[in-house]
Parts: C-alpha cells; sequence; structure tokens
C-alpha cells in the first residue's frame, strides 16, 4: 500500500518545521526516557531514528546534552589523540585547557551560537593571560633576583600580556575543528566558529622604567661588569 509507514515511522510527527521521533532509552543513571531526534523530513528524521534505535539496544544512552567542555574533552581524548599527530593534540590541547574551555565550557554544545563565539574572541584578544593564568601570581613574593619575584598582575600592575593574533587564530581554528567533529557526529546543525573571523589582536602600550627600575637595572649592570656599562 502506498500509504504504509516504514518500519519504526509510527514514532515520527510533524514538529515545527520539519519532523520528529523518540526513542525510550534507558540512561547511565538506570532510568528509562524519551530521547528526541529531529529533521527537515520525515526520511532524514526516520533514518536518526534507527540509529538512535540501535544504539539503545546495545546499552545505555545519555540523553542530557553535553556541555562544550565535555565535548571538547571527549573530541580530545577519543578523536583527536588516537587518531592524529603528537604535536596536534598538544596544540589543540593547550588551546582547550587555555583559553576555550575557560570562555565556552558551561555552555550546551546544542545552544552555542555564532554571538558566542564572537563574543569569547573578542573578549580573549583583549584579555591579559598574565593575569588570565595566574602567571606572576605563581612567582614568590619575593625572590633574591628580583626578576624571578612577583613584579606585576599579582601587585595590582597589569603587564597587558594580550595574546597574539596567532594564538588566537590557533584557538578559533581548534574549536572549529571539534565543532566540525560534532557535525559529522550529528551532536549539532551547524559550525558556527566557521562563520567568525579572528578579530585583530590589542597592541601592549609600551611603558617606560620608573626612576627605581632604571636605577636597579644600572646597579645590577654595574654589578655584573657589563662592558657596556
Amino acid at each position: 500500500m502506498s500509504g504504509k509507514r516504514g518500519n519504526g515511522e509510527g514514532s515520527i510527527y510533524p514538529y515545527r518545521n520539519g519532523f520528529a521521533a523518540y526513542v525510550w532509552v534507558t540512561t547511565p543513571e538506570g532510568n528509562r526516557k524519551r530521547k528526541y531526534v529531529y529533521g527537515p523530513t520525515r526520511t532524514v528524521v526516520h533514518e536518526k531514528w534507527v540509529k538512535l534505535h540501535a544504539e539503545a539496544t546495545k546499552g545505555p544512552v545519555a540523553t542530557r546534552h553535553r556541555t562544550v567542555a565535555a565535548f571538547l574533552d571527549y573530541w580530545l581524548t577519543s578523536i583527536v589523540k588516537p587518531h592524529l599527530a603528537p604535536l596536534t593534540y598538544v596544540s589543540y590541547e593547550g588551546s582547550v585547557r587555555l583559553y576555550i574551555a575557560p570562555g565556552l565550557g558551561t555552555k550546551r554544545l546544542d545552544k552555542l551560537t555564532v554571538k558566542d563565539v564572537r563574543e569569547w574572541l573578542g573578549a580573549l584578544a583583549e584579555t591579559c593571560q598574565c593575569c588570565a593564568q595566574g602567571k606572576d601570581a605563581k612567582r614568590p613574593r619575593t625572590h633574591a633576583n628580583p626578576e624571578k619575584a612577583q613584579r606585576c598582575c599579582a601587585l595590582g600592575q597589569c603587564c597587558e600580556s594580550f595574546p597574539s593574533r596567532r594564538v588566537v587564530q590557533a584557538a578559533r581554528d581548534a574549536l572549529r575543528a571539534a565543532l566540525t567533529h560534532a557535525v559529522a557526529e550529528e551532536e549539532i546543525s551547524r559550525n558556527v566558529a566557521g562563520l567568525v573571523k579572528v578579530p585583530k589582536p590589542r597592541r601592549r602600550k609600551i611603558k617606560p622604567w620608573s626612576v627605581p627600575e632604571a636605577s636597579r637595572f644600572l646597579e645590577q649592570a654595574a654589578g655584573n661588569g657589563d662592558p657596556l656599562y
């Protein structure tokens, strides 16, 4: 019969501008819940329904939406590390740990927008990384060598160590690579990171030495027997 539905299509129904369907699954916590799939056509939704139904028969299925941080952790551990070059993993892991996770990690992956990424990149380009990562705070308060003691951000005197355009570009590229995989796994429908341009870096202001700083430099140069002193 021409009107006969295919196997599993009984749970497919019109939803907004397309269709939706659900499968009863067992969550990792042992609860029974409905998990939904969506798509523009009945055929697309049916394919997703079949795939989800197959997953449900194999074992527990997560129904909660993942955060950006949770997906990035999965992506680095299960995709990048075992399948890409070691240096690629090091680069991506650094970008995720230092820049992406702190700025976007708590957001839901499926709710991430172009605006979110654009604002994150803009803020990253204008954030002193010495302050953000606590670099100066990790130094001892006092030290025999003044250059090894706290001297800027920890003392309330920001050194304006803004990330270079190359660093911001690498962070955006890492996020774009991760979201490309999320699209391939049908976690999201589009890669919003690919729609955002990298902002121009903020120029660091040149701060001349104070009289005490200049005097300390000259004293050290004289004490070290600097031939140019």
